[in-house]
């Protein structure tokens, strides 16, 4: 199944046992959150690597890297680290291509999305 390979199975079991009975779910409303905030995540992050905004970039990819970490995205996760560690460390030279892989990260993370959500 496709959003295992995206997703972390293990997190999405425990968003899903978030859920009380009558309760909203959980693990929609949590996916829900995340597409609705990660554009604006995804559009900074590519702005301060465009612009060779270290301290931006730092913040951004954190942000987005707790995101991504709270939904089990695990390789957009990853990719946002690399992309805090960059700005943190004003190493600024590898941000725009892994602005790029990020993007590419986020489209999987969507599409898995997608298929849970019934989409």
């Amino acid at each position: 199944m496709m959003t295992t390979e995206v997703l972390d199975p293990g997190t999405l079991e425990m968003l899903r046992a978030l859920n009380e009975e009558g309760e909203p779910d959980v693990l929609a409303e949590v996916l829900e959150l995340f597409i609705e905030d990660a554009p604006a995540r995804l559009a900074a992050i590519e702005a301060a690597a465009a612009a060779s905004d270290a301290r931006a970039l730092e913040r951004s990819a954190h942000g987005l890297k707790g995101s991504a970490g709270n939904i089990g995205a695990l390789g957009l996760q990853a990719v946002c680290k690399t992309l805090e560690i960059c700005g943190r460390e004003g190493q600024l030279a590898p941000a725009p291509a892994l602005a790029v892989d990020m993007v590419a990260e986020y489209a999987k993370v969507r599409k898995a999305i997608a298929v849970i959500l019934g989409r």
